[in-house]
């Protein structure tokens, strides 16, 4: 067998029963000369075995399990471990891909000599969150990015996610996803977009995100989950800023979940994150211009008296347990 142009990399646990969709997604790639790495988080269902299935009828399968479940990440690194491709690609095993998924980003790194291809995906509900929309596109012109549009971009359209991209392997010879944390994602695809020397954007729609009610994104969130995210979030910020990346976007971002997190969680400045959140709204000395009114206000709010902050957010009931 010839040596795979790309590896693709799915995670997999508790999904069969949308696995099939997935991979029946990457059978039919029009790219053939890839790889398909399913690792199983020792998934407690028959996903294993639907990946066994799937590898005995057609070749460019190939299974790793896990002896124990060691979660996303874990997964991904080990992926990453054993691909054996000189680009790399992530689906999530919920979702589901466009038949020239492989191709056409592969196409543009070639002709454009790109250590990172992104591209445009469509969100999904399920039927349980039908409320927030029935599908929306996230998409951009095609063209060059520097490391700073892409960041922005990230920010604005594309999210910090992973599997909307496709990345020359050498991205990640310093790079891993932190076992154990839950926005894996937003800690991990910022330092990728640093590191490449060239990026490349491509309009077309080649994901299908799936939102599932019982998935971290579907469900309700608690003050852990919150907690966790904004930290991430601040390390992104930190880091960003001491490599050079300033932008009024940047603030707006950290503000933003600084504030989700106090308007969210009872006034505690005995626990060490909701002291952190409050530095950062207090010390923004200019208000970002994509910050919206009334986050503004709440940031005035917030300065004049962070009591007075907590009761609004209790009486709008906006707190979580």
């Amino acid at each position: 067998m010839r040596r795979p142009l790309i590896s693709v990399i799915v995670p997999v646990y508790k999904v069969e029963d949308v696995l099939a969709r997935c991979l029946d997604s990457l059978c039919r790639q029009s790219l053939q000369n890839i790889e398909i790495l399913l690792v199983d988080d020792a998934s407690p269902d028959r996903c294993g075995a639907i990946c066994e299935a799937y590898a005995e009828k057609d070749p460019r399968f190939r299974v790793i399990h896990h002896s124990e479940n060691r979660g996303l990440s874990a997964a991904r690194n080990t992926g990453i471990a054993q691909a054996s491709a000189d680009y790399l690609m992530f689906v999530d095993s919920d979702d589901w891909v466009h038949e020239d998924f492989c191709k056409l980003p592969y196409e543009c790194a070639m002709r454009n000599s790109a250590d990172l291809v992104m591209f445009g995906y469509r969100n999904i509900f399920d039927n349980a969150l039908k409320h927030k929309a029935d599908s929306f596109v996230n998409t951009i012109r095609d063209g060059y990015k520097t490391r700073d549009e892409a960041i922005e971009l990230s920010f604005k359209a594309y999210g910090m996610v992973t599997w909307n991209k496709l990345y020359r392997k050498k991205l990640f010879d310093d790079i891993s996803y932190p076992v154990g944390w839950l926005y894996e994602d937003t800690a991990t695809t910022y330092k990728l977009i640093w590191k490449a020397a060239s990026i490349y954007c491509l309009e077309n729609v080649l994901y299908f995100y799936y939102h599932r009610s019982d998935s971290i994104t579907g469900k309700k969130p608690t003050k852990q989950t919150i907690g966790e995210q904004f930290l991430v979030c601040w390390e992104q910020y930190c880091n960003l800023t001491k490599w050079g990346y300033k932008t009024d976007g940047l603030d707006g971002f950290i503000l933003n979940w600084a504030l989700s997190y106090c308007i969210r969680t009872n006034l505690d400045f005995s626990d060490k994150t909701y002291g952190t959140a409050a530095d950062i709204i207090e010390n923004v000395s200019r208000m970002p211009r994509n910050l919206k009114w009334k986050r503004r206000l709440l940031v005035q709010i917030f300065r004049f008296s962070p009591t007075v902050f907590n009761l609004i957010c209790k009486l709008a009931n906006k707190q979580i347990s």
